[in-house]
């Protein structure tokens, strides 16, 4: 029988993203009417009913794996180091900054309700399956190597950014989509370094969800009439995906920074059995 605990933490890891590409490529939007629902509210039900599949299946693998501590969900465990948590506020002031000077009168309280909770289930959903479950697999993988905890949190921020390779699907701009995949990334590093630091994941799911919130209020319907479609060239596209590039790149480097003051002893005290471990260099 699989035994999700003692899989390889690499096969998992794809084996998850495999599974949410399965998720996001389910016609779902077709079960919705717009004779009821306009397109941004059947587009923002769908990601949130996706992402609830996605966040069922991680707390599933975290309840299996069973090391809460490392998790970020053990009640035993303190919240250390909050301060590391509000780092990400100059996203938020960013996202704000984005949509102000913009009429937001006609905008409907429906619609910025719908737009938090599709984000908060994104939030919650990609922390608890790429650092809540996968950073407990390759913590007990690498436990014997030296540089085991920074192996730990790269792989994880790895997947996590490859994951959005899957927005090929639905988005022709490639340079977009491979600047999501390295801001991704940036962002991996750093949510993961602060989970292991702080001992608690739903303040990072939360902030991860804002985040996303803040950036996407500006494309609320009455925030956003703009509906025509402007072809770019490769050169445009490219310039376009910089900034958010530049804008991520300030986590990447906290992140690493943060990771290296990381106890590596405490952290492996977390998990069930340690012994006498041999450090490997790498």
């Amino acid at each position: 029988m699989y035994s999700i605990k003692n899989s390889n933490p690499f096969i998992t890891a794809l084996g998850l993203i495999l599974y949410i590409a399965i998720i996001f490529s389910l016609p779902i939007d077709r079960l919705f009417s717009t004779d009821y629902f306009s397109e941004f509210q059947i587009e923002y039900i769908v990601l949130a009913l996706k992402m609830s599949a996605l966040f069922t299946v991680g707390l599933i693998g975290i309840k299996k794996v069973n090391l809460l501590s490392l998790s970020g969900l053990s009640h035993s465990d303190k919240w250390s180091f909050k301060l590391l948590n509000c780092i990400p506020i100059y996203l938020f002031i960013l996202g704000i900054l984005s949509f102000i000077g913009n009429d937001i009168t006609q905008v409907q309280i429906s619609n910025v309700i719908l737009l938090f909770i599709a984000c908060m289930m994104v939030g919650f959903a990609e922390e608890f399956i790429f650092r809540g479950l996968l950073i407990p697999l390759f913590i007990k993988k690498y436990r014997y190597h030296k540089n085991g905890i920074f192996l730990s949190i790269f792989f994880s921020a790895l997947f996590f950014g490859l994951s959005h390779l899957i927005n090929l699907a639905v988005n022709e701009n490639i340079p977009q989509v491979i600047a999501q995949v390295i801001f991704a990334t940036f962002m991996g590093i750093f949510f993961a370094s602060v989970l292991i630091k702080t001992n608690k994941l739903i303040p990072i799911a939360i902030t991860h969800g804002l985040i996303n919130f803040f950036f996407l209020f500006r494309t609320l319907p009455a925030i956003n009439n703009n509906s025509e479609v402007i072809t770019q060239n490769l050169t445009d596209q490219i310039a376009g995906a910089l900034p958010s590039i530049l804008l991520f790149f300030p986590l990447l480097i906290i992140g690493l920074i943060i990771s290296r003051k990381i106890n590596r002893d405490v952290t492996l005290k977390k998990l069930p059995t340690q012994g006498n471990q041999k450090v490997i260099k790498l």
